[in-house]
């Protein structure tokens, strides 16, 4: 029998499974934290970031020496600003420049 508006306007709604209050993933974290007003990143943030990644330090480490900044938004700002900065090498942009010759004329 299918339910009827008065029987589905009885039932009581379905609560949804709590969470345990000190886990929080990364996506979560990032989400509460771009509502709020961020400062921007310091030169002194980029630096600090440059080296640690350089000793090849963990994000989640990383971000526990920036405080207010949680290990996504450090990788994000080092992948999206300053991993982008580097200058290419010569080999590299070599490289880039045989693959454009090869891959241009090509229907994809």
């Amino acid at each position: 029998m299918a339910p009827t508006i008065q029987n589905l306007a009885q039932n009581k709604p379905i609560a949804p499974k709590p969470r345990a209050p000190d886990v929080q993933s990364d996506s979560t974290q990032a989400r509460q934290i771009s509502d709020k007003k961020r400062p921007k990143w310091s030169s002194e943030e980029d630096v600090l970031i440059i080296e640690l990644r350089q000793r090849g330090m963990a994000w989640g480490d990383i971000s526990k020496e920036l405080p207010g900044r949680s290990a996504l938004s450090c990788r994000l700002h080092y992948q999206n600003y300053l991993e982008r900065r580097s200058e290419w090498s010569e080999d590299r942009k070599t490289k880039l420049a045989l693959l454009y010759e090869r891959w241009k004329r090509r229907d994809i």
